[in-house]
């Protein structure tokens, strides 16, 4: 083992720890306001009432948890390889599609009413545009994968981002990782559809990309966390228990894909690491970690609008205040998208 490897190790067994004990905290200090919320949600594991009552207090745990999917935006992205917002709009609204624009990305549009399915459309199997949440489109913008010559997508899954790395950069190289070879399948479908001819699809734990890369050979590199999924509470497939347990190991899977994604960086490469969950654990707390390994890693603002600041008070935990202004957050019953975490670092 690699004397940093050493210190990685020891940081994230230390972190765990830390998590365990104020958990216990947690429990007690929001116990009977938890357990009424159970009641009212049978699905709600106590141990995530807990931690939502903490991070955003009862009115707001309230909204949350009774938001549902109907409630959201519905979002397509235009794909700017083959056409152009108003073009697309023009074609879909005179097919009885009622739409208007993203209030936060130009290229996106959202449907106020569907005269069918929009994943049956003419114009979606032309790779006119792709269906995709409207706060995950946010996360390739974020990074800025124009500026780039080589860009990982270390959880590429069925492709959505990485084809929008492509429709930011279509002369990059983009080389995308993932361990599913079903979504595999999907992502090269989807590369077809949407005429990206610049990615090269590895099935692999991302884990071992600097194995494929080559360490400090990217320029960019996004990072679209397994995580525990809480930001799809309002949809019926989002609605399962989170025990504690649940988070920490999802903070030990990020954590070492983490580390992995600052090996990849070539200085002054960004990274862009986001979740569609709410937990701090998952997102500010766990980049603190990072930095402490990887200080060659600087916090900043992501260029995209909209959302709300980083989480750097929870639970009294040591959370670099640096990440408020690097993280946004954009939540279902403030922003009527998906819950998603976008935080942007730049290896100096």
């Amino acid at each position: 083992m690699k004397p940093q490897d050493a210190v990685e190790d020891k940081t994230l067994t230390t972190a765990l720890k830390e998590l365990a004990s104020k958990y216990d905290v947690l429990l007690k200090r929001w116990k009977k306001e938890a357990h009424k919320l159970k009641q009212r949600y049978p699905w709600l594991h106590i141990h995530q009432a807990a931690r939502y009552l903490e991070l955003l207090g009862e009115e707001q745990t309230e909204s949350f948890l009774s938001t549902r999917g109907k409630q959201l935006m519905k979002t397509i992205r235009v794909n700017t390889l083959k056409t152009t917002t108003a073009s697309l709009r023009r074609r879909l609204e005179e097919k009885g599609f009622q739409l208007r624009p993203h209030p936060y990305i130009d290229y996106g549009l959202v449907i106020d009413h569907a005269p069918y399915s929009p994943g049956a459309s003419l114009e979606y199997l032309l790779g006119y545009y792709t269906i995709q949440g409207p706060a995950s489109m946010l996360a390739v913008p974020a990074l800025e994968p124009e500026r780039a010559e080589r860009i990982a997508d270390m959880c590429a899954g069925a492709g959505v981002k990485t084809t929008q790395l492509a429709q930011h950069n279509p002369r990059a190289e983009i080389y995308a990782f993932d361990t599913n070879k079903r979504k595999l399948a999907a992502l090269k479908n989807n590369l077809s559809r949407l005429g990206v001819a610049n990615v090269a699809a590895y099935h692999v734990d991302a884990r071992t990309a600097p194995s494929i890369l080559g360490e400090e050979e990217a320029g960019a590199v996004l990072l679209d966390a397994p995580c525990s999924g809480e930001g799809l509470i309002p949809f019926q497939k989002g609605r399962w228990p989170r025990s504690f347990e649940d988070i920490m190991s999802r903070v030990k899977l990020q954590y070492q894909l983490a580390m992995t994604a600052a090996r990849l960086l070539h200085p002054k490469g960004v990274l862009v690491y986001s979740t569609c969950t709410v937990s701090v654990e998952e997102n500010e707390y766990l980049l603190t970690l990072l930095l402490e390994t990887h200080p060659e890693l600087k916090p900043e603002p992501p260029p995209i609008r909209g959302g709300i600041p980083g989480f750097t008070e929870y639970l009294g935990l040591p959370i670099e205040p640096s990440l408020r202004e690097a993280c946004r957050r954009f939540l279902p019953h403030i922003h009527a998208t998906e819950g998603f975490t976008i935080c942007r670092l730049r290896k100096t």
